[in-house]
């Protein structure tokens, strides 16, 4: 088998030289364990188990979200939390740029990245797209196809997708028999169809399944035939898109029809390992815009200490290749109340950013570009 997979690297330039360093992979399963030991779950709760007192993190955000997004949300945030956990008297430890990784990708298997449904589309694409001539809602239609009533996936996207990949290539040719048109879903489609069939099962439901640690997922890929057409151009690790996980599932039931092939089943374990790899891989391609982050850095005026050798902020020139999106997090979690101190005595207030503007500012001040090139 022939196969070629992309590796994304950044290359960091400085005055003195050109080295290049690999962005990472982050575990959601390390996430988790994160989430936990950094406090967070005090305050902020996943998919209604934690904290009441922030934002459930499991609640859908938007598709398209980055790290860079994060790194923003989390710099506004910071002020707030670093008061909140003054008052509950909460040492928080310090992060580093694997762990931002991890954690972002933990939120990002906790559905954070979810675009919400309709459920009043959902019902009109289940009757349009003939979904209810073989499926019923509470009771069976057909002999031995199970109701929606008895399906637990409808909570799990990754196992949602691994169902749904597995049935697709039966499916197809039995719709093929009755002359049925192969029903074909937009992740959107598929969003709001869950919310419709959601509300339909009586409440109360187990968490879902989190991504595996993505390098055994690459080597999945291989394994099981993937890397063999998904490669070049078509490799999933080059794709610019941001997936949200019920992205995934809408890509595994509409493949047979772009393919015709039969698909090699894959066990629940092993969709885990595979999304795990797809989910980290795809936030590789973090662009920013380094002469737009100098106005940034400057209309925040982040120069007025960073340029100022007697404030004792690090100056640019040290910053240089480590800011990615997971270093500017790092960064703000180890210095940021103490930036915040020196601020307050300059009377400079925090300041905010939007999620391209910390895309462009870390670009600035990592001075990157980012490269594709093939593995060996």
């Amino acid at each position: 088998m022939r196969t070629s997979s992309w590796l994304l690297v950044v290359a960091a330039i400085t005055p003195a030289a050109c080295a290049t360093r690999s962005l990472l992979l982050g575990d959601p399963e390390r996430g988790s364990a994160l989430f936990q030991s950094l406090h967070c779950v005090a305050c902020h709760s996943v998919s209604g188990v934690g904290g009441k007192k922030a934002p459930d993190l499991g609640q859908g955000q938007d598709r398209g979200f980055s790290p860079y997004n994060l790194a923003a949300l989390m710099w506004n945030h910071a002020p707030a939390m670093w008061g909140a956990t003054a008052r509950e008297s909460v040492t928080v430890p310090a992060m580093d740029e694997q762990q931002a990784a991890d954690l972002f990708v933990y939120f990002y298997a906790a559905g954070y990245f979810e675009t919400p449904g309709d459920a009043k589309r959902g019902k009109q694409l289940f009757i349009a797209r003939r979904c209810g001539q073989c499926h019923g809602t509470d009771s069976p239609v057909r002999a031995g196809i199970r109701p929606v009533a008895e399906w637990d996936s409808l909570w799990d996207p990754i196992a949602l997708a691994q169902e749904m990949w597995n049935h697709s290539s039966d499916m197809a040719r039995a719709l093929s028999r009755s002359e049925v048109p192969y029903p074909l879903f937009t992740a959107q489609e598929l969003t709001d169809l869950l919310a419709w069939l959601r509300a339909t099962r009586p409440p109360g439901h187990t968490a879902g399944s989190v991504p595996e640690s993505p390098e055994s997922g690459r080597a999945l890929l291989v394994s099981k035939g993937c890397a063999g057409c998904h490669r070049g151009t078509l490799a999933l690790e080059s794709h610019r898109t941001r997936y949200s996980l019920t992205d995934f599932a809408a890509a595994m039931w509409n493949h047979p029809f772009r393919t015709g092939d039969r698909q090699t089943p894959l066990s629940l374990d092993e969709m885990r390992r595979l999304v795990g790899y797809l989910v980290a891989t795809q936030f590789f391609d973090e662009r920013g815009d380094p002469n737009q982050g100098k106005r940034v850095f400057q209309s925040k005026r982040c120069s007025v200490c960073h340029d100022d050798p007697t404030s004792g902020a690090p100056d640019r020139s040290v910053m240089s290749g480590t800011m990615t999106s997971y270093g500017m997090v790092a960064a703000l979690w180890k210095h940021g109340p103490a930036m915040l101190n020196a601020m307050r005595q300059r009377n400079i207030p925090w300041p905010q950013f939007k999620g391209s503007e910390m895309a462009d500012v870390s670009a600035y001040l990592h001075g990157l570009q980012l490269k594709r090139r093939p593995s060996p």
